[in-house]
């Protein structure tokens, strides 16, 4: 495993951006919205993540992120099959252990503070479903593997809550890696035993489904954003 933090550090690739995101803007950037606007449908999800600078010029070390899908908003963990493999297992074999869990896709930047040509790093996210959670595996972008790294979001209600644990290697000395932008997609599944995302059940009068982002960093402070999904009354 420390092989695999070592290597997340060291692989370096060019980023993409959001196109309604501005990197250079003070601030967390967050957008979070569903990807259905009609009441009571199946839906997946969307996220994408600027994290504000620091005055060393890079986001301060992140100890866990809740992302907060509208009120209403239900998951139903019975509608996708759960992979209930332990990490070593998911280490060593990779996306082929559950592809029936499988339930999105993703892309992040790191940042180690050593700035160009390392800075910044590029890693790809594959996300399944386990018991409870949902199982990141993080490859080398534009790679199939090997996963350099692992990482658990537990599901609750219809929250997801994101632990972080980035290599400590960064510039300056005794800082650590640190993620930039996320950018992430769930898509809707359906099953004979429902919709894992279901939109809530009725649209506001001000047709406006609100998400919300909260970021704790090491030092305790945290960063929240909101963002809208519009709905449509049926």
């Amino acid at each position: 495993m420390r092989r695999g933090l070592m290597a997340l550090a060291a692989v370096a690739v060019m980023s993409t951006t959001w196109a309604a995101a501005d990197a250079s803007a003070a601030g967390l950037q967050a957008h979070l919205r569903l990807t259905s606007s009609a009441p009571n449908t199946p839906s997946g999800a969307m996220l994408n993540l600027i994290r504000p600078n620091g005055p060393d010029g890079k986001p301060k070390p992140e100890a866990v992120g809740v992302f907060r899908l509208p009120q209403g908003t239900t998951i139903n963990e019975a509608a996708v099959p759960v992979c209930t493999k332990d990490d070593t297992t998911w280490q060593i074999e990779g996306q082929s252990v559950c592809p029936d869990a499988h339930v999105g896709e993703g892309w992040a930047t790191l940042l180690t503070g050593f700035g160009p040509p390392v800075d910044p790093i590029t890693v790809d996210d594959h996300w399944y479903h386990a018991p409870g959670q949902i199982v990141a595996l993080y490859t080398a972008h534009g790679q199939p593997g090997p996963v350099l790294k692992i990482g658990r979001v537990q599901i609750k209600g219809a929250s997801f809550i994101a632990p972080l644990d980035l290599p400590p290697v960064g510039y300056p000395p005794g800082t650590k890696t640190v993620p930039k932008e996320s950018d992430v997609t769930l898509d809707p599944h359906v099953s004979q035993a429902g919709s894992f995302i279901t939109t809530p059940s009725t649209c506001p009068a001000n047709r406006r489904w609100v998400a919300t982002v909260t970021l704790t960093y090491d030092d305790g402070t945290t960063d929240s954003a909101t963002d809208v999904t519009p709905c449509r009354p049926k």
